[in-house]
């Protein structure tokens, strides 16, 4: 009995312990689901937060602006990321494989595809000097040179130049040259030490740090001796030499792992990639004055870059990813770009790529041709009233808005002549007491404008820009260069009469070749102008006389009100930054000779766009409407504000536009210009020659006039008109000897690439 009593209580025990033990579980688990409930529903967010902050990293990307196209569309702006590329020289392997390697990345990025000036100047800032004397410009010769350059510069093992403060004043320099410690040197107010000629670095940290803002244990640091780790070879490379140098160096990895070469026989450990942000224009030269550019501290700068910066400006870009414990990226996450970026958009513009491209090309040969100090070109859509192409030459890089500032020796050879040769460009000579700071070969000079006698002078050394104008190049000339525009206005002259009269152009006139207002003797140009001649053949000839008499016809008052009409007063309000306009003089102040002269438009300015849209007034028959250049703007979540022809008035009757463009027509079969007409096509146009109005009246002889042409056509539904202007051409001062010829380049080339079928032409 005992013995089962006992094994009864034994039993107890046991079931006890397991009890407890069961308990102890059960209990565990209700605390891990309580747990487990409050982390996941109770405070679900507050954790989730902190996991976030613990595994969730926000890397920036290289992305800095937002895209602007064409209407094909073709990019002509994007944020990128170029590399700066330096080496290790320190490091081990293989340094003639790289040499090699090197030499041709450097070659086709400074010499490649660039004409002998560029590369000569590409290969002088490489190598650091300022003349190759024995510049040869082939490839043997640039190779060499490359090579000689990169082997020394694996040979700099050591750092021997520490830049200590960027801009010290005069009393500094005098204290740190008391100190003669010849390991210290000066250049421009920068203060620079070579840490592998100091031999007391207590004392040099003592100097330093007494002459600068910098602590001393930070100077011990900076002139510290040690191996030179970076070494910089070249700035901002091209994307494809980028994508060159980032394929070979993942194809080294790949063949290191897969043990097909030995590590002793690459290259990888040299190369230094740095990925710099920055703004990219694939186009290069193309529409630059239109898009205008961002310069190297992410300032706008022009065109629809500076118009349109609250939509395409910087704005910090990241994107959300895993991280793990040394910060590196593990996954990215899905995301909205809306949800991450602020409010942000792409421009699409009406520009079409290969017409500006092709004008482009028109523009800059003819423009050379003549001798012209600069041309314009628009090309317009009056039906919609949309830029086509707006080109002017000279132009310039926006990847290299610098460049303009380039200068160059005044050479006799090249220019005999000064005085007409560079008339109206900036000419400089040095001067070192009325100076302007300039750069010629990377060495700082003082200069200012040149006189008139100092051009002449040839023991006088004279420098220009490269480009001719310098900065001016980045100005948009067919919105911000008001000028006279002379004959090619005579058009609107007939059409106001037109409009207000009872007359055709078989309407007949006097003319007795001249005629005096205020003192001043007004002629005629052409003799075919002289005697009894309606008034078709008097516009043909760009008659004068003619046209004071249409002006003593119609009142003030009417000639106002129809230049108000045509918009001549105020900007078109174009999308594009910095466009000008020259308002008309209050009624009240006309003289009579303001008005007669106003029938060939003297004394009234304007620019390209503005004379594009009044022609466009004729080509469509009779109303104005606000021009544009922005086809659309696309916003990240693909709502898009596509623009609207926004029809503002009537300015003529649809007779009177029909009967003026007859009347252009007509004026191609008589006019001199009439070899520059496109056969088979009903062209309506109008050349011009304006002379250019000096300080006291106008300029005369070579090198004095505007020299332009106005165009639309097709005549029975015109599909373009164009606008071409010419700054003081020098082979000949006339419109219908020098845009004439720009002119059917252009129009030629529009009419095949739209495939308007020809006709027989009345």
């Amino acid at each position: 009995m005992r013995k089962k009593i006992n094994n009864a209580i034994k039993k107890m025990k046991f079931l006890r312990r397991e009890l407890v033990v069961f308990l102890i579980f059960i209990l565990a688990f209700l605390v891990i689901i309580s747990k487990v409930f409050s982390y996941t529903v109770l405070h679900y967010d507050y954790y989730k937060d902190l996991a976030d902050k613990q595994q969730i990293g926000k890397i920036e990307i290289p992305v800095t602006r937002w895209n602007i196209y064409t209407k094909n569309p073709n990019i002509l702006a994007n944020s990128v990321s170029l590399n700066n590329l330096a080496i290790d020289p320190n490091a081990k392997w293989d340094p003639a494989k790289l040499i090699i390697f090197l030499r041709d990345i450097i070659y086709y990025e400074i010499c490649e595809h660039k004409s002998e000036n560029e590369c000569k100047n590409n290969l002088e800032k490489f190598l650091k000097v300022l003349d190759l004397e024995d510049f040869e410009y082939n490839k043997e010769y640039i190779l060499e040179k490359i090579t000689k350059k990169l082997q020394e510069k694996l040979q700099e093992k050591k750092v021997t130049s520490v830049l200590i403060d960027d801009n010290i004043d005069n009393n500094t320099i005098i204290n740190i040259k008391l100190a003669h410690l010849k390991w210290i040197y000066i250049n421009e107010n920068k203060l620079y030490v070579n840490p592998e000629e100091v031999d007391d670095i207590d004392k040099t940290a003592k100097i330093l740090a007494k002459n600068t803002q910098i602590i001393e244990w930070r100077i011990k640091k900076l002139i510290k001796k040690r191996e030179k780790r970076y070494n910089p070879i070249i700035k901002k490379l091209s994307i494809e030499s980028s994508n060159k140098l980032e394929k070979y160096i993942q194809e080294e990895y790949d063949a290191l792992k897969r043990w097909i070469i030995n590590k002793k026989d690459t290259i990888y450990s040299f190369i230094i990639l740095e990925p710099i942000p920055r703004r990219n224009y694939p186009e290069k030269k193309l529409a630059s004055q239109v898009v205008g550019f961002v310069d190297n501290s992410w300032k706008w700068q022009y065109g629809l870059e500076e118009y349109f910066n609250d939509i395409l400006k910087w704005n910090k870009g990241y994107i959300l990813a895993k991280v793990n414990i040394k910060w590196e990226t593990i996954n990215p996450i899905q995301f909205k770009y809306w949800d991450l970026y602020w409010k942000w958009a792409n421009i699409y513009t009406t520009i079409d790529r290969n017409i500006q491209a092709k004008v482009e090309y028109f523009l800059e040969k003819w423009v050379k041709e003549f001798k012209a100090n600069k041309g314009t070109v628009v090309v317009l859509n009056p039906k919609t009233w949309s830029v086509i192409a707006m080109a002017n030459y000279p132009s310039f890089n926006p990847n290299e808005p610098g460049k303009v500032y380039e200068l160059e020796k005044v050479s006799y050879a090249k220019f005999p002549n000064p005085l007409i040769d560079l008339k109206w460009y900036p000419v400089f000579v040095e001067d070192s007491k009325n100076w302007k700071e300039y750069y010629y070969n990377s060495k700082k000079i003082l200069l200012r404008k040149a006189t008139e006698d100092e051009l002449w002078n040839p023991a006088i050394t004279k420098y220009k820009f490269k480009n001719w104008f310098g900065p001016e190049v980045y100005r948009n000339w067919a919105i911000s260069d008001l000028y006279e525009p002379g004959s090619i206005m005579k058009a609107f002259t007939v059409a106001i009469w037109l409009d207000s009269w009872e007359i055709t152009q078989n309407s007949m006139y006097q003319d007795n070749w001249s005629v005096t207002i205020d003192q001043f003797k007004i002629s005629n140009v052409s003799s075919k102008c002289l005697w009894y001649h309606t008034f078709g053949h008097a516009l043909n000839y760009s008659c004068n006389v003619w046209m004071l008499r249409i002006a003593q016809k119609y009142w003030k008052v009417l000639a106002y009100e129809y230049l108000n009409n045509f918009w001549f007063w105020k900007k078109t309000n174009i999308s594009l930054a910095w466009e000008v306009s020259s308002p008309i003089r209050e009624l009240n102040h006309w003289s009579t000779s303001n008005l007669l002269t106003s029938s060939y438009w003297l004394w009234v300015s304007v620019t390209p766009l503005q004379m594009a849209t009044a022609y466009s007034v004729l080509a469509n028959w009779w109303v104005y409407i606000k021009p544009h250049i922005v086809d659309k703007i696309v916003y990240p979540d693909w709502k898009t504000l596509v623009y609207k022809p926004e029809e503002n008035y009537r300015v003529l009757k649809p007779k009177t536009s029909r009967i003026i463009t007859k009347m252009l027509v007509d004026s191609i079969q008589n006019w001199v210009a009439k070899n520059w007409n496109v056969e088979w096509y009903n062209l309506a146009w109008k050349t011009w020659t304006s002379q250019i109005a000096s300080k006291w009246w106008y300029e005369k002889g070579q090198a004095s006039t505007h020299a332009s042409f106005a165009w639309f056509g097709p005549a029975e539904d015109p599909k373009f008109v164009i606008i071409v202007k010419l700054d003081r051409p020098r082979t000949s001062i006339y419109g219908w000897a020098t845009s004439s010829k720009i002119f059917k380049n252009i129009a030629s080339f529009l009419l095949d690439y739209y495939k308007i079928p020809k006709k027989s032409v009345n």
